[in-house]
């Protein structure tokens, strides 16, 4: 299973990241954030992403089971949110495998952490907003 970790870690960090549930407003700012990924003791950088208000709209949708938009990879359940925290369980296919994973994250306006947990592994996500944008890094 440690071979399916950083595909599926990398949709869990951009989920968790961009999260932002109706009704309250998610201390995320819009922008370019960097996430780093740590798994069994290493850390490992993933590309910037820029994350427009419109991409972080649509997530908190596909989070909630409310958005049309379908990717096939990962289905959501089970969100819930507390202050600047929130809670999901995400189900991921690849291929002819699938895994269950629990997802938390918190956010603090230009930063965030979250965990996720699968077949007995955590891996931590930390991220930074970096700058400005203004062209989402989503296809749409």
């Amino acid at each position: 299973m440690r071979f399916l970790a950083p595909p599926i870690v990398a949709l869990a960090v951009l989920a968790a990241l961009a999260a932002m549930p109706a009704g309250a407003t998610l201390n995320m700012n819009e922008g370019l954030w960097e996430t780093t990924v740590t798994a069994d003791g290493q850390a490992h950088s993933a590309s910037a992403k820029c994350y427009t208000r419109m991409d972080i709209a649509e997530m908190e949708k596909l989070l909630r089971g409310k958005s049309s938009r379908v990717d096939g990879i990962c289905h959501y359940a089970d969100f819930t949110q507390s202050g600047d925290s929130v809670n999901y369980t995400m189900t991921c296919r690849l291929g002819d495998d699938e895994q269950t994973s629990a997802v938390s994250a918190t956010y603090r306006g230009d930063s965030a952490t979250g965990t996720i947990r699968s077949a007995g592994v955590t891996v931590t996500a930390s991220s930074r907003r970096i700058g400005s944008c203004t062209e989402s890094s989503f296809a749409r």
